[in-house]
C-alpha cells in the first residue's frame, strides 16, 4: 500500500480507504469484521463508517485494537443509518449527545474525521458548531468535514468551517472540477475522493457493443475495433476490470488524499488495496480521452 500526505497534519493516509456501509453491515458483523480485517491486511489505514450506530461501532473499534491508534485514521459520518443528511440531528441537544457517545462510547479513543452530508453541511446551527470546535480543541475529534459536488467546494472553502472535503472524482470528471478541488487545496484543506466507478460503465453491455464482445464460449468478436474510441476498453483491458481502471486513473492526481472504495468481499478489498501498487497501462489516458470526446458526437461518429 501506499500512503499519501494528509495536508500539514503529519499524518499519512492510505491510498485506498475503505468505506464501510453501516446500513447494512451492522446486521452481518461477521462480514463487517472480514472487510476490515482485509483491509488491516492490505495495509489499508483509512476507515470510513457513513452512519453513526454506537454497538456496531464498539464491535468494531475492538478489531482495530490490533493497530497503535496513532496509525489509523477513523472517519465516521454523525448521521444515524438511513438518515444522510438529517437537520433534526444537527441540533442540540440531539448533536451533543450523538457525538459524546461517539467520542466516549465507541472506544476508539478519538475521531479523526466527521464527516457532514449534505445538505446538513449548510444548516448546522452555531451552537452546534460552537460544540464541535469544543471538540476539536479537546482533540476528541480532529477534523470536521462536509461532502460536495463541484457546485458546492467554493461556498464550503468560504465558510472557513470545515478542514476536509469529500467529493466524488471519476474518468468523466471535468477540468472544473480538478480546478475546484485545487481551489480547496490552495485554501488548506484536505480533499478524499470518492465515487470512482460511474454506474454508467460498470455492466459489459452497455458499454461494449456487440461486435467487439467475445462469444460465450471464448469465440472471438467479430469485429475487435468496433468499439475504439468510446468506453468499451474499460471491458477490454486484460488483466484488468473496469473498477479497477477507474480507480488508477483517479489514483493519478496526487492532490486527494484517499480515495474511499467500497466492497462487499475481503477478495475485492484485497484486489483494489493493490492498485496503487500497479501502472495503469499507458493507453488508458488517451483512450479516457478519447472516449470522452466521441461521448459528445451523435451516433454514427458524424461530426
Amino acid at each position: 500500500m501506499r500512503y499519501r500526505p494528509f495536508g500539514h497534519s503529519g499524518q499519512a493516509l492510505s491510498a485506498v480507504g475503505l468505506r464501510l456501509d453501516v446500513a447494512h453491515l451492522r446486521k452481518h458483523t461477521g462480514q463487517a469484521e472480514k472487510l476490515v480485517m482485509a483491509g488491516l491486511e492490505a495495509g489499508i489505514n483509512t476507515y470510513h463508517f457513513d452512519a453513526f450506530d454506537l454497538g456496531f461501532l464498539k464491535e468494531m473499534a475492538a478489531l482495530f485494537t490490533l493497530v497503535e491508534r496513532r496509525l489509523l485514521f477513523i472517519s465516521v459520518s454523525p448521521d444515524l443509518p438511513g438518515q444522510s443528511g438529517d437537520l433534526a440531528g444537527y441540533t442540540m441537544p440531539q448533536m451533543k449527545e450523538r457525538l459524546r457517545d461517539l467520542v466516549k462510547g465507541t472506544g476508539f479513543q478519538w475521531i479523526d474525521l466527521l464527516l457532514f452530508e449534505q445538505p446538513g453541511a449548510n444548516y448546522i446551527p452555531p451552537e452546534s458548531f460552537a460544540f464541535l470546535r469544543d471538540l476539536r480543541r479537546a482533540a476528541m475529534v480532529r477534523h470536521i468535514g462536509a461532502v460536495a459536488d463541484t457546485n458546492d467546494i467554493k461556498p464550503l472553502v468560504a465558510t472557513r468551517q470545515f478542514s476536509v472535503i469529500k467529493t466524488g472524482f471519476d474518468i468523466d470528471s471535468t477540468w472544473e472540477k480538478r480546478h475546484q478541488i485545487d481551489h480547496a487545496i490552495h485554501s488548506n484543506m484536505c480533499v478524499i475522493g470518492a465515487d470512482y466507478f460511474p454506474d454508467v460503465y460498470r455492466k459489459e453491455n452497455d458499454v461494449v457493443p456487440a461486435k467487439a464482445r467475445f462469444g460465450f464460449f471464448g469465440g472471438k468478436p467479430k469485429d475487435p475495433l468496433a468499439g475504439a474510441g468510446t468506453h468499451a476498453f474499460l471491458h477490454q483491458t486484460p488483466d484488468w476490470t473496469p473498477e479497477e481502471l477507474c480507480l488508477g486513473y483517479a489514483l493519478s492526481l496526487p492532490s486527494l488524499s484517499c480515495i474511499l472504495i467500497d466492497a462487499d468481499k475481503p477478495e475485492k478489498v484485497e484486489a483494489l488495496a493493490n492498485v496503487p501498487e500497479r501502472h495503469l497501462p499507458s493507453s488508458v489516458p488517451a483512450q479516457i480521452e478519447m472516449a470522452r470526446f466521441t461521448s459528445h458526437l451523435p451516433r454514427g461518429g458524424a461530426a
